[in-house]
């Protein structure tokens, strides 16, 4: 029996920002790293789950248990997506400590809360006079910047449900009035700041002799100076007063995205204008589009479900795909997007696809999401709010989908999190591109052809190393030079030992081979398919990358160099505690890792039930039964 208490000590609603603190107190377990909480809305049958930032976690040593200390502000008007609630919402808190989660968890409520909204009344053992030790010194602070203009279009107030472990909010719809002008023109705001900033611009040329006079004052102290960091060199002290000088009467800094973000706006009020226009129309009931900003053609889970459709005379297929990074702000592709969205009755992407946000989806047109990952391994989306890289509350990112697919029931609820979407959006098909690991005619047609290619690998023990990323993503994306050394990890294996090396497509680097290793180490990040390379693997090493799944259907064992781990939990975490949760053995040296491999230790008793934890469907008919999902679809129209 798992045995934990909760106590809300902090919960405050202003307007529409719900600002809530709370500590837990469980047993303590030692190998725990990272306990999560979750808190989850529910309103006439739509959900949204978010995570409840945990700020502290510390041990009482004498009585053996742990206390849990979360906080977070929500923006309440932001939980559902164009959707607002007129019956009370149900708010509960989730909580996992390694294997154990406890669903709606029971809390009693600090006085502390009680002074604080005069108007609730609580039984009293539901009251708490006292916090959990050292719990009570952590407050909730803001966790992002919301401008006031987008505080939210109800007013809320809360009362307690304790018997049922929830919190209700009641919220009542301002008057369209006190709404600012800012929330209630999606075109004009845009294009009345885009003409400021370039009457902006026009002036500070003209004016860009004052400004420098100013800046020749300012840099040698005979005006006083705007203040900045300690700048040594007077020439350098007045290009710095001039620059600052230009950016603060245009009102926007020399960076390039704040430049590009003026501009990207009143270009995206007009596509959205030239939409409108276009929804005017009626869709193409037959018409299924294809769109994708991570390759040029048609790949993963999209190929292998088009495959199952593509002979069907009666559908009008329709692509969108480039693998630029800056796609997105091609004037050609925005155009055709638009034009496509409009008009398609199936719309299917696999990734983030930033064009989306652009525009409000027509209820006619179904979005499928078919994510590229398969399982819930490091988080993303809304999961990872507050972390450096994360998505703000008022982001569209993923929220307009009308499915997600999932590879099981057990991590529909985590990708529900990530998109921000209602759990019922979520559905367990399958993943498409996972029924090749079912097809042993495939196996061998990828074996006969990676010998083909490299014959002198035939017969050797193959090592894949598969590291991810480190950084927030694409642009910044890296893998550390110093983490793995190719000289010393090949000279403590035997001579049939081959090493292949994929890093991830994000990252620019590329390992240095050794010149006398090169018969035996390849460099594979720029070709073969991952999933491919796996069909010839005997060892997988690899970190935190989600290729564990999929190597988990071929039953290979598997090492984790995880030599960063806490510091990548920090910053951006997994959506269950790593250390009880991986298929294999964890080593954090390179030596840890060659000794693991000489001695054969692996830890692979972990891998089956991992397999069966994480896909329901081993039959090789995912892309089947999301074929039939399209279809269905289609049918709805006709």
């Amino acid at each position: 029996m798992f045995n934990c208490k909760m106590i809300i000590n902090r919960l405050h609603i202003e307007d529409a920002r719900m600002e809530i603190g709370v500590a837990i107190n469980c047993p303590f377990d030692v190998d725990v790293s990272s306990p999560k909480a979750r808190i989850l809305f529910e309103c006439d049958g739509q959900t949204r789950r978010l995570p409840l930032r945990v700020v502290n976690y510390f041990r009482q040593k004498q009585e053996g248990s742990c206390i849990v200390v979360c906080n977070y502000t929500y923006l309440l008007d932001q939980i559902f997506y164009h959707f607002q609630p007129e019956s009370p919402v149900t708010v509960t808190i989730d909580f996992e400590y390694g294997r154990h989660t406890v669903q709606a968890l029971p809390f009693t409520v600090s006085t502390n809360v009680l002074h604080e909204n005069p108007g609730l009344e609580l039984p009293e053992e539901y009251m708490e006079y006292e916090c959990f030790d050292g719990a009570a010194v952590f407050d909730a602070p803001d966790n992002e910047y919301v401008p006031p203009a987008q505080t939210g279009n109800r007013t809320y107030t809360f009362d307690f449900d304790c018997e049922n472990s929830a919190i209700l909010l009641f919220s009542k719809k301002k008057k369209n009035g006190d709404r600012p002008f800012v929330q209630r023109s999606r075109v004009l705001v845009p294009l009345l700041r885009f003409i400021d900033f370039a009457l902006r611009c026009l002036l500070a040329l003209l004016l860009l002799p004052l400004f420098l006079f100013d800046g020749i004052l300012a840099g040698l102290d005979i005006v006083p100076r705007r203040k900045t960091a300690p700048i040594e060199g007077v020439g350098k002290n007045i290009f710095v007063q001039f620059k600052i000088n230009v950016s603060s009467f245009i009102k926007t800094s020399f960076k390039r995205a704040n430049f590009v973000e003026n501009i990207r706006r009143p270009v995206y009020a007009i596509y959205n204008a030239y939409y409108k226009l276009l929804c005017k129309k009626e869709v193409v009931p037959n018409r299924v589009t294809f769109m994708s900003g991570r390759r040029d053609t048609l790949g993963g889970n999209p190929e292998f479900v088009y495959n199952q459709i593509k002979d069907d005379p009666n559908i009008d297929f329709q692509f969108l795909l480039f693998s630029d990074p800056n796609g997105h702000y091609k004037a050609k592709n925005m155009f055709r997007f638009v034009k496509l969205y409009a008009s398609s009755k199936v719309v299917i992407v696999d990734d983030y696809f930033r064009l989306l946000n652009m525009v409000n989806k027509r209820p006619e047109v179904k979005l499928m999401q078919l994510w590229h990952a398969c399982g819930a391994f490091k988080t993303f989306g809304f999961t990872r709010l507050g972390k450096a890289g994360g998505p703000k509350q008022t982001d569209p990112n993923h929220r307009m989908y009308d499915v997600a697919i999932v590879s099981s029931a057990e991590i529909a609820k985590h990708y529900a999190e990530g998109f921000g979407l209602s759990d019922d959006k979520v559905l367990a098909t399958g993943i498409p591109r996972t029924d090749i690991f079912m097809d042993p005619q495939y196996a061998q047609t990828v074996q006969d052809g990676f010998y083909a290619k490299y014959p002198q690998l035939r017969d050797k023990r193959i090592i894949l190393f598969a590291p991810t990323f480190r950084g927030n993503g694409q642009m910044s994306a890296y893998y550390p030079a110093d983490a793995f050394h190719v000289d010393e990890f090949m000279e403590a294996l035997p001579a049939d030992t081959a090493l292949l090396i994929k890093y991830h497509p994000f990252c620019p680097e590329r390992p240095v081979i050794p010149e006398g290793y090169k018969d035996r180490v390849l460099d594979l990040s720029d070709e073969d398919e991952l999933n491919d390379l796996l069909f010839i693997t005997d060892l997988l090493i690899t970190d935190y990358s989600s290729v564990v799944f999929e190597a988990s259907l071929l039953d290979i064992p598997m090492l984790f160099y995880a030599f960063d781990l806490f510091d990548y939990i920090s910053k951006r975490d997994f959506y269950y505690d790593f250390e009880s949760f991986v298929p294999g053995k964890i080593v954090f040296s390179q030596r840890e890792l060659t000794e693991a491999i000489v001695a054969g230790d692996f830890e692979s008793e972990k891998v089956p039930p991992f397999k069966t934890k994480f896909f329901d469907h081993l039959d090789g008919r995912s892309s089947r039964r999301v074929a039939d999902l399209i279809l269905r679809f289609i049918g709805e129209e006709a």
